[in-house]
């Protein structure tokens, strides 16, 4: 059985070394993206890079406003330690508590019919 897996690999090895024979860059390629010298390369990337240097810019501003905005909404959240005081004046001088008003502790109900 071992010298039938060995017998596979080693076809494997030979079949994947011969499928190997294209040696030339897809730069170098006709139809492709690249072709000719390595000069006439350089040169057409950096006409692409000089034609697409606004619509960059544009993105990278946008790209900065959305990180600050995200970190202002970062930094606006409360604390989740801090005590908030609510104004509830209003709700006695209408008579809207339970409970007696010696009470240590004063729970504020809040309800929205939508």
């Amino acid at each position: 059985m071992k010298s039938l897996a060995c017998v596979l690999f080693a076809s494997a090895l030979v079949f994947g070394i011969s499928g190997c024979e294209n040696t030339q860059s897809k730069l170098d390629q006709k139809g492709g993206t690249g072709g000719g010298s390595l000069e006439e390369r350089l040169a057409k990337l950096e006409a692409d890079n000089a034609k697409y240097h606004d619509e960059l810019e544009w993105l990278n501003g946008i790209y900065k406003k959305q990180q600050a905005q995200q970190q202002a909404q970062e930094d606006n959240e409360p604390d989740p330690n801090a005590t908030f005081a609510v104004d509830i004046a209003p709700d006695l001088k209408l008579g809207q508590v339970e409970g007696p008003p010696t009470a240590c502790v004063t729970l504020v109900e809040a309800w929205d019919f939508a």
